[in-house]
């Protein structure tokens, strides 16, 4: 990077990771409650996508046709977030993570809402589901920014024995908010009729996000800058951008992007292609699909929690290897089981294969972090991130679903989500054994 120089930052002292463990705790906490909310948007998206969005939006098609252009306006996001991982992740390097952190919040937040208030097709036509992923899209952008900036505001307030742990508390997050989102579909499914759900239930959840924005708001505008950043900030006066990551570490951010492709594309291949699934080819009622889920996700929730202390333990590439082993053993009977209409041995696998991706979540953290240097980060982790999860989750649904169409079978389906945990397990051997936080 660029020569050492004098001190330009005007930042108040700060102190180093870990020795301030009130922060340490307020901004692993800040961290996970904002990406609660960026997951339970994505939840809540994904589910609806499988279930109550053909209808709505995607009046005037029909059958599959429907339900792709659904699951299509889903992956949106996953397109749009590499856009925010670039504008986004220069921001934060040059400029800190907290301020940033703060903004894809109130962008996701008033988004979400946006869309809990958006007409249907049968009100307003084309505009309805052309208005529904312009908001989609929004959403992917600040997401881009979110979950990568989210693990280094826990990561960097804490020291390099509690990383992991720091790590996992982003992780969290995701089985959380996904839970959240099914037990609260659950209960509104379950509370109401299909036409009254379908006519106005589902918005519930959306515009009621809107608390947690505000309340996740406050919470991140009191912590302080992670020590790591104005420490690098005060030593260099380098001010890099996303591109430069780009030029500097091309074969680091490729083998990291393919160390998670597997994963990436599973989470939201169970999440939302595999509800629909379970309730045409299972035979599944969607409310049994959604408490099979929950299930799941809370139990992922201590998978969190071992994830973290497994990577502290052992590494983070360590920890990622034996989470997609892991995934592999769940993931390779989940279909054949749901298609057999065992719910039992379902629930079993769902569990295993989410409890094993946020595993490799909480590992991740660490393991994406400590390929960059401070002042490159950012940009560095969300990138590798967030085009992993628009190439592999953002397909992953409608590749699935167009498979499963075009005479693949479910068998073709598994094939593709093990080839790529594969490849995963490939591209984690490729990074070195005892990796150190790169320095400037």
């Amino acid at each position: 990077m660029s020569e050492l120089a004098e001190p330009t930052s005007s930042r108040p002292p700060t102190l180093a990771a870990g020795k301030n463990r009130p922060m340490e705790r307020r901004a692993a906490f800040a961290a996970s409650l904002g990406t609660v909310l960026e997951y339970f948007d994505f939840a809540i998206f994904g589910l609806l996508a499988a279930t109550v969005f053909p209808v709505v939006f995607f009046g005037e098609l029909h059958g599959a046709a429907a339900l792709m252009a659904s699951f299509a306006t889903y992956g949106v996001a996953f397109v749009a977030r590499p856009l925010g991982s670039l504008v986004f992740g220069t921001i934060g390097d040059r400029h800190g993570r907290r301020g940033v952190l703060v903004a894809t919040l109130l962008i996701m937040g008033l988004a979400t809402t946006a869309m809990g208030l958006l007409p249907g097709y049968a009100a307003i036509g084309l505009a309805a589901p052309a208005v529904l992923i312009v908001l989609r899209f929004v959403q992917g952008v600040a997401s881009g920014g979110e979950i990568t900036g989210a693990q280094l505001l826990a990561l960097e307030h804490a020291p390099v024995e509690r990383r992991g742990r720091a790590g996992s508390f982003v992780a969290i997050a995701s089985p959380l908010a996904q839970a959240a989102a099914t037990l609260i579909l659950a209960g509104l499914t379950a509370g109401l009729t299909k036409e009254a759900f379908v006519s106005w239930g589902w918005r519930i959840p959306l515009v009621a996000s809107i608390v947690l924005v505000a309340f996740g708001t406050w919470v991140r505008t009191g912590v302080h800058e992670t020590p790591e950043f104005v420490a690098a900030e005060r030593k260099t006066e380098t001010r890099p951008s996303a591109f430069q990551v780009l030029r500097r570490y091309p074969r680091t951010i490729l083998i990291l992007l393919l160390s998670y492709a597997g994963p990436a594309c599973i989470y939201p291949m169970v999440t939302t292609f595999g509800v629909s699934y379970m309730t045409s080819a299972g035979g599944l009622k969607p409310s049994t699909a959604f408490v099979v889920f929950l299930i799941a996700q809370l139990i992922a929730i201590g998978a969190a929690i071992f994830g973290g202390r497994l990577a502290d333990r052992i590494g983070p590439r360590n920890a990622m290897l034996a989470a997609l082993v892991a995934l592999a053993v769940s993931f390779l009977p989940l279909f054949p089981v749901v298609h057999a209409g065992n719910i039992p041995l379902t629930a079993l696998c769902i569990t295993g294969v989410v409890g094993s991706i946020i595993v490799a979540l909480s590992a991740q953290a660490a393991f994406f972090a400590d390929a960059f240097p401070v002042r490159m980060r950012y940009s560095g982790s969300s990138i590798a991130y967030t085009v992993t999860n628009s190439i592999f989750g953002g397909s992953a649904a409608v590749v699935a679903t167009a498979l499963l169409a075009t005479g693949g079978g479910i068998i073709a389906v598994t094939v593709y989500g093990a080839a790529l945990v594969i490849v995963s397990f490939i591209a984690v051997l490729a990074r070195p054994a005892h990796q150190k936080p790169e320095v400037e």
